[in-house]
């Protein structure tokens, strides 16, 4: 076999891979997505002060549309670095998970926003 051969073998398996992660049947994928939410549940209920995995939580409830239960996380977030800043025990992670916990914010009132201007007609 050339390497002209492997390189092709290496290119087919890659596509199929990518194109795999692309689609995934609905069931597969609500399953990936309930065994990712258990994980932070877990990770949450064994450090319920770590920043960085009430962010993730909120973002994977997020990118699912449970927005109040994103939100519920994202401003326990933010409270939690207040506390953090206040303390000044505030490290370089904490301020990106604040970032991302505020971004996350704006996105649920971009969406109760439109959910109240499409409730009104």
């Amino acid at each position: 076999m050339n390497v002209t051969g492997i390189g092709k073998m290496n290119w087919r398996g890659l596509i199929g891979q990518a194109v795999g992660l692309i689609y995934q049947p609905p069931l597969k994928r609500e399953r990936e997505f309930y065994r990712r939410l258990r994980a932070l549940d877990d990770a949450v209920s064994a450090a319920p002060d770590d920043i960085t995995q009430i962010v993730l939580r909120g973002e994977l409830l997020l990118e699912r549309g449970e927005w109040e239960r994103a939100k519920s996380d994202f401003e326990r977030a933010l409270a939690l670095a207040d506390t953090l800043d206040d303390a000044k025990a505030w490290h370089i992670v904490e301020q990106v998970m604040r970032d991302r916990a505020a971004f996350g914010l704006r996105q649920v009132a971009r969406h109760e926003r439109a959910a109240a201007q499409n409730a009104r007609g």
